[in-house]
């Protein structure tokens, strides 16, 4: 796993300054953390399945993962972003079980439970950019290829056009619903986000330390059965790796020298199973 950087944008410290203004500063700590633990959420799923994530920046709107962003399969593109909701819902259940043990604990996590309970509620919402529209869309893929993006900012904005359409109707009643409207507007505008934020697959040579220092090198050897996931779990430290392939009897049936095993881990299905990778002799 790749170490994890973070960055502090100047506009998080106008929200940080806003909410010591209006005596919000507990909320705002709480929500940051929410956010924040949301998007290593995301890290730490993105680098097990070997993917680059250069840095979390947090901004007034909240933290944003990036990395090096390509196409990615579907799956991987739906475990990466349900990774963000399922933790904050599990802090949830944690705050939960916290007040069960130590009930007076609530009046001090109240705040922190709603913020991973909102964050997880909204960001399921079925919408392009939010996690749960990634996710939709990987799901979408199997069957629309490249056009599941294309429906899922349809229904984004639907839903974002149905959303201001409350807000304008509650303009017209005692309750204002402004935070409604604005969150339509930003939804109706990441509709417009260009292409897919996902993940370029990791490299595993250190080019730098290889130069320098040199490697050592190591061959492994898998059965055609097992997964390319199960290869790209080996090649961890300061190796490089070379592969071999071989049948139940270890018969060998093909071998991938390094510059070949570093193309087949980034640019192929991990769930692939390796003998669709050999050539019979």
């Amino acid at each position: 796993m790749e170490r994890l950087k973070i960055k502090i944008e100047p506009s998080f410290w106008l929200f940080v300054v806003a909410a010591t203004v209006f005596r919000q500063g507990y909320f705002a700590a709480m929500y940051s953390i929410a956010v924040l633990l949301h998007e290593i959420a995301h890290y730490v799923v993105a680098s097990k399945l070997f993917y680059r994530c250069k840095e979390i920046r947090l901004t007034l709107f909240g933290a944003v993962l990036y990395g090096d962003f390509r196409d990615v399969n579907g799956p991987d593109r739906i475990k990466i972003a349900l990774a963000g909701p399922a933790a904050n819902m599990c802090l949830c259940l944690m705050c939960l079980a916290l007040w069960w043990l130590l009930p007076d604990s609530y009046y001090y996590t109240e705040t922190f439970f709603s913020a991973n309970l909102t964050m997880a509620c909204v960001n399921l919402l079925p919408c392009y950019p939010l996690d749960g529209g990634r996710a939709f869309t990987g799901v979408l893929e199997r069957r629309l290829g490249s056009k599941a993006l294309a429906l899922t900012k349809l229904l984004t904005v639907v839903i974002s056009l149905s959303a201001f359409g409350v807000f304008a109707l509650s303009l017209f009643t005692d309750v204002k619903l402004f935070a409604l409207g604005l969150f339509a507007i930003g939804l109706f505008s990441g509709a417009f986000v260009k292409g897919a934020q996902t993940y370029e697959r990791t490299a595993f040579v250190d080019r730098d330390r290889f130069c320098k220092k040199g490697m050592e090198k190591k061959t492994l050897v898998f059965n055609k059965k097992c997964a390319l996931r199960d290869v790209a779990k080996r090649m961890q430290g300061n190796f490089v790796y070379c592969l071999e392939v071989v049948d139940d009897d270890m018969r060998l049936l093909a071998d991938f020298d390094i510059a070949q095993l570093e193309h087949l881990v980034i640019t192929s299905p991990l769930d692939a199973p390796l003998e669709k990778f050999v050539n019979p002799k």
